[in-house]
């Protein structure tokens, strides 16, 4: 500051005192072991909250789709979870690679698996989950469906397989394409063109549409990643509308 104000002439342009320059450095360069644990601790947590869309966007009837205004309650998706965020520098580091266009798919990795658990097991004993005894405790999911993909189906379905593994609970099938869809490709523009994307280009089988009128509670919705949500939002309404009491989202990644 002494020095701009000595460049613009400023006669009282003086060492202030109380900077660095003037005073001596105030910080060290030295982090405690307790501060160091906490941030490796922050880092390292699992879990991220992903909010349902809860009303379509506008322009749709001009691309065709006839959906519009808020998406009605028994239609959509309850509040999901995610492993992480692509862009964290924590689960965000182990994911970005994982997930990223290149990437060969393959069986969901022990630690990512073991992490989703986690986050499971936060997500049930978390406010209003449904092992948290709490008076607004959510119905027990009874049941995991997967999304179907191009380009990782092995890394999904292994997923969905072992959190039905692990919470003792059935895997009741996956949400497939038409013939002929495209929407595993669905182009990064507006809300409007996604959704035109996907309308028609998802399927639920016979076989899951009966086993989803059959159960008595909700169910998780399995995806490797979202970003805009409305894969997502489109699929929990397809659920929905096949019988679904309930459609909880957990993917391992979201976009941004």
């Amino acid at each position: 500051m002494e020095f701009l104000r000595r460049q613009l002439d400023d006669e009282g342009a003086a060492p202030c005192g109380r900077c660095d320059n003037c005073a001596g450095a105030r910080f060290g360069d030295e982090v405690s072991s307790a501060a160091l644990d906490s941030a490796r601790g922050e880092l390292g947590r699992a879990g991220v909250d992903v909010e349902p869309r809860k009303m379509w966007p506008t322009g749709l009837a001009a691309v065709g789709v006839d959906l519009k205004g808020r998406i009605p309650a028994g239609e959509q998706a309850a509040p999901g979870r995610a492993l992480g965020r692509l862009s964290d520098i924590g689960w965000g580091n182990r994911l970005r690679p994982m997930l990223a266009p290149q990437a060969p798919d393959g069986p969901v990795p022990d630690d990512v698996a073991k992490a989703v658990v986690d986050v499971l097991t936060d997500w049930a004993k978390g406010p209003g989950g449904w092992a948290s005894g709490s008076g607004d405790a959510q119905p027990r999911p009874v049941g995991v469906v997967t999304m179907t993909s191009h380009t990782r189906p092995q890394l999904i379905q292994s997923l969905g397989a072992r959190i039905a593994e692990i919470g003792r609970l059935p895997l009741l099938g996956s949400i497939e394409y038409t013939a002929g869809a495209d929407a595993g490709r669905v182009p990064r523009s507006n809300s409007a063109q996604r959704l035109r994307a996907l309308d028609g280009a998802l399927t639920v089988p016979p076989a899951l549409a009966t086993a989803l009128r059959e159960a008595d509670g909700p169910v998780f919705l399995v995806d490797d990643m979202t970003d805009s949500g409305w894969t997502l939002a489109v699929a929990a309404r397809m659920l929905r509308r096949a019988g679904a009491k309930g459609v909880l989202p957990l993917v391992l990644a979201v976009q941004g």
